[in-house]
């Protein structure tokens, strides 16, 4: 099984729109796409990387059986993210992973369902 697990939410505009071009990107690196409507995982030969858009912007988890693979996987997701991204994010916050998908990511970062803090402009 996996030994290197790891997720990141990413703060980025269009991230539906930045998901494909990236894919396409990253399709060439790996050995096969699985997109089920929701997120995309890209199978690589040690290891793969799940991507979902969210309305703040994009969750990412990467896993590795050998310690290189998982820094090319993610490395190859932020450099392309970067890359394409019409605006670049702040930063790419990784936390360990554990068995159940964007567990992590969820806690840490603010719920899709969360409610959003509202402005008074009234004065």
């Amino acid at each position: 099984m996996y030994e290197h697990l790891s997720e990141c939410c990413v703060c980025v505009p269009g991230s539906r729109n930045l998901i494909e071009i990236v894919s396409r990107r990253i399709a060439e690196l790996c050995v096969s796409v699985v997109d089920n409507g929701v997120e995309k995982t890209f199978m690589f030969i040690d290891g793969e990387a799940v991507v979902r858009a969210v309305d703040r912007g994009i969750l990412m988890r990467v896993v590795a059986t050998d310690v290189i693979s998982y820094y090319g996987i993610r490395t190859a997701l932020e450099g392309s993210i970067l890359e394409m991204a019409t605006v670049a994010p702040e930063r790419f916050a990784w936390h360990p992973a554990g068995r159940t998908p964007f567990s992590v990511v969820e806690r840490v970062g603010p719920s899709e369902s969360a409610p959003r803090p509202t402005v008074n402009t009234n004065g």
